[in-house]
């Protein structure tokens, strides 16, 4: 599969509900989607042939391969936290260079799309109020390979 076709899939659930996430049952279908569950049912849509984690520290932990936000791309996984800056706690895709889409995982909202930001962080006080919009990360989406891993999209 192109990644232009996966990122187009994952904007065609733009305004499909979203929901908190509530446990590893839920979140995974059209009927309300959490951020993970949003991210999971793409993947198996798109027929991901590897396991698909289930919690966004787990995608963040096993999956794909950690890139530069320099090297973000569309359909690259982007991680957010809003407790410490330490544990992901948010995912959703890269649909360009400059946004991504993601299930706000709030009951009542939407899938939505919003502008990739980064703020420069200039003092240590400033760091814990700046993760819920700020990425702490992207991964590329890659399949196993024998030892290694390769691109999952063309």
């Amino acid at each position: 599969m192109k990644k232009e076709t996966f990122v187009s899939m994952a904007l065609s659930y733009l305004n499909f509900p979203a929901i908190k996430y509530i446990n590893p049952n839920n979140g995974m279908d059209v009927n309300g989607f959490d951020c993970s569950g949003f991210v999971g049912f793409l993947l198996k849509r798109a027929k991901y042939p590897n396991h698909i984690p289930r919690h966004s520290n787990e995608f963040f932990d096993n999956f794909g391969i950690l890139i530069h936000s320099q090297f973000r791309d569309a359909g690259d996984l982007v991680f957010f936290s809003n407790r410490d800056g330490t544990c992901p706690n948010h995912i959703g895709i890269m649909t360009s260079r400059d946004e991504y889409i993601h299930s706000p995982g709030k009951n009542g909202k939407v899938i939505c799309v919003r502008k990739f930001k980064q703020k420069v962080i200039k003092s240590i006080n400033e760091a814990s109020q700046i993760y819920s919009s700020n990425p702490i990360g992207l991964k590329r989406i890659t399949i196993n390979n024998g030892r290694y891993q390769q691109a999952f999209f063309e």
